[in-house]
């Protein structure tokens, strides 16, 4: 091919067709650039496919990510709300001064459970050590943003907050006025791995002593409080922020799937 055009830029020259010589080779210049710009304009196309689709597999994966972290926390969330209620019949029973029975030995093994919910952060991780403007939507990025920070300074916080406080009135409370921590039903546990057959268990020493116990109740009557501070508001949030998230990705995707 450039045998052939430099022929006829010779047979040009050599019948003395100069004008017609500098037109074709303008012509010729032109037919280039136009090329180089085709190829460049493919170029680009085929990057910001490839871009595209990089995208599309890391939206796929959050939302992936964002409905484990559902089913995941839902469960532990239910189990706290076992916990809250366990609370309360405790405060009623003692405060009521009411005589004890079997069955509050399970309310107080449920005091001390935690439960620690947790947000998969592999998928935002990958992504950041990719490039978060991998997210072409800037409100969906943004969302993303502000979801896994939270979830790492305000729920993680929170949620270890509560933690602790068990973990100190295991040494400073429950050590000089009950039997055990955390006594329960293991055999059966270890033979099913279900979490709904397991029962822990803390029967006071002395229960009638134990209701006039300032110190135990007043840990008590605090403990209602902290479990709405620090697990229900954080409960109350997670959810709608995460099916929040997913509505947006879902739209993002059908966008880009176009």
């Amino acid at each position: 091919m450039i045998k052939f055009f430099r022929k006829i830029r010779q047979n040009l020259l050599s019948e003395n067709k100069f004008r017609k010589y500098l037109l074709y080779a303008i012509g010729e210049i032109i037919l280039v650039v136009i090329g180089i710009l085709i190829a460049l304009s493919i170029n680009n196309w085929n990057e910001k496919e490839k871009l595209k689709t990089e995208e599309i597999k890391f939206l796929k994966n959050f939302k992936q990510s964002l409905i484990a972290d559902i089913e995941f926390n839902n469960f532990r969330f239910n189990k706290y709300d076992l916990t809250k209620e366990s609370i309360s019949i405790l405060l009623n029973h003692m405060e009521q001064d009411l005589p004890y029975q079997d069955s509050l030995k399970y309310h107080f093994g449920r005091i001390t459970n935690t439960w620690t919910p947790k947000i998969n952060t592999e998928v935002f991780e990958a992504l950041k050590s990719k490039d978060l403007n991998l997210i072409s939507n800037d409100v969906l990025r943004d969302k993303l943003i502000s979801y896994y920070s939270w979830s790492h300074n305000v729920l993680d916080a929170q949620i270890n907050k509560y933690v602790q406080r068990i973990e100190d009135a295991s040494s400073t409370i429950f050590n000089s006025r009950f039997n055990a921590l955390w006594n329960g039903n293991y055999q059966k546990y270890r033979d099913t791995e279900n979490f709904d057959d397991l029962k822990l268990e803390m029967m006071p020493n002395n229960y009638n002593e134990l209701k006039k116990d300032k110190v135990f109740m007043y840990f008590l009557g605090s403990l209602k409080n902290q479990f709405y501070w620090d697990i229900e508001v954080v409960q109350n949030k997670i959810n709608p922020k995460i099916n929040d998230l997913i509505s947006s990705i879902d739209s993002e995707l059908k966008t880009l799937e176009k």
